[in-house]
C-alpha cells in the first residue's frame, strides 16, 4: 500500500510566509491604483461640470451665474440643474462620498462641513438659499468670484464690482478656478487668506468662519492637494500649497507659502 503524503509545518509556514510576503507587496499597490481610480473619476466628474459652465454661458451670452444672497441662485447645483439632469452623483468626489458627522458649531443641526474623505452636507429644511428638493450633499464647492453680485433689488453690489468674473469672456480664463474638492459648496478665497497652522485632526478646520476662506479647499485628497475645473473646461490636480497662486478673483496676485503645509497628510 503507497503511503500518503501531506506538507510539513515547515511547508505549510514557508508557503504562508510567502503568501504574506505578496501581500505586502500588492497591498499598497492595489491602495495607490484605488486612489488613482478615484482620482480620474473625480477628474470626469469636474469636466461635466466645467461643460455645464460653458453650456450656461452658451444660453446667457457668455453670462456666468449671478449671486444673490438668500436666493436659491446662490448655489451651481440650483444654477445648472436644467444641465446636468439632477445628478446626485456627480456631486461627490469617489473619495469623499460618506457624508460628513461633526458639526461643532451648533449652527444648523443637520449641515455638516466636509474633509479630505467626507462630503459637506446642508439642512436643506433650514437654508432658505436651497430648493426643498434639493439633495443637500456634495464633495465640490463653487469659486464665487466667477458670479456677478446682485442686491435683492437686482442691482449690483458696488463692493464687488472689479473683483468677480462675471463672464467666460475673459482673458486667460484657463488660469481661473471655477469649481473643485472643497469642504462646502461655495466659497469666496483669495491669496491674502492665512495659511492654516499645525491640527491633530480634520475635526479642528470645521469653523463657521472658514467656509467663505480659502481654507475651504485646503487638503490632499489627491496625491498632494485637490483636483480643479478652470474656466476653459479643463481640469488639473493643484498642490495645496499652490492654491494661494491661482486667480481667484480679479484682484488675486500670486502668493507663494512655501511649505507651510508640510504638516498636512492624508488624514
Amino acid at each position: 500500500m503507497s503511503r500518503l503524503k501531506g506538507f510539513t509545518l515547515i511547508e505549510l509556514l514557508v508557503v504562508i510566509a510567502i503568501i504574506a510576503m505578496l501581500m505586502a507587496v500588492l497591498i499598497p499597490a492595489l491602495n495607490m491604483a484605488r486612489k488613482q481610480v478615484r482620482g480620474t473619476v473625480c477628474m470626469a466628474a469636474l469636466k461635466q461640470w466645467g461643460l455645464c459652465y460653458q453650456m450656461y454661458t452658451t444660453d446667457y451670452n457668455s453670462k456666468l451665474p449671478f449671486y444673490m444672497g438668500g436666493t436659491v441662485n446662490t448655489t451651481y447645483m440650483e444654477t445648472l440643474r436644467p444641465y446636468y439632469s439632477d445628478i446626485n452623483k456627480m456631486r461627490t468626489c469617489p473619495a469623499a462620498t460618506k457624508v460628513s458627522t461633526v458639526n461643532p458649531t451648533g449652527l444648523q443641526a443637520e449641515s455638516y462641513f466636509g474633509y479630505t474623505r467626507n462630503a459637506w452636507q446642508i439642512d436643506v429644511a433650514q437654508a432658505g438659499w436651497m430648493a426643498d428638493t434639493d439633495w443637500g450633499i456634495g464633495s465640490f464647492g463653487e469659486n464665487s468670484w466667477i458670479r456677478d453680485v446682485l442686491e435683492s433689488n437686482g442691482s449690483r453690489d458696488s463692493s464687488y464690482i472689479g473683483k468677480t468674473w462675471i463672464t467666460i469672456d475673459t482673458r486667460n480664463i484657463n488660469e481661473i478656478p471655477f469649481i473643485a474638492d472643497a469642504r462646502w459648496n461655495n466659497a469666496w478665497p483669495t491669496n491674502e487668506h492665512p495659511v492654516p497652522a499645525t491640527m491633530a485632526t480634520e475635526e479642528q478646520m470645521y469653523n463657521i468662519g472658514n467656509w467663505s476662506q480659502i481654507v475651504c479647499y485646503v487638503m490632499r485628497r489627491h496625491k498632494d492637494g485637490v483636483n480643479v475645473c478652470f474656466g476653459d473646461g479643463t481640469v488639473r490636480n493643484v498642490r495645496v500649497e499652490d492654491l494661494w497662486t491661482l486667480r481667484w478673483n480679479r484682484e488675486s496676485t500670486r502668493r507663494d507659502v512655501g511649505d507651510a503645509l508640510g504638516w498636512m497628510k492624508y488624514w
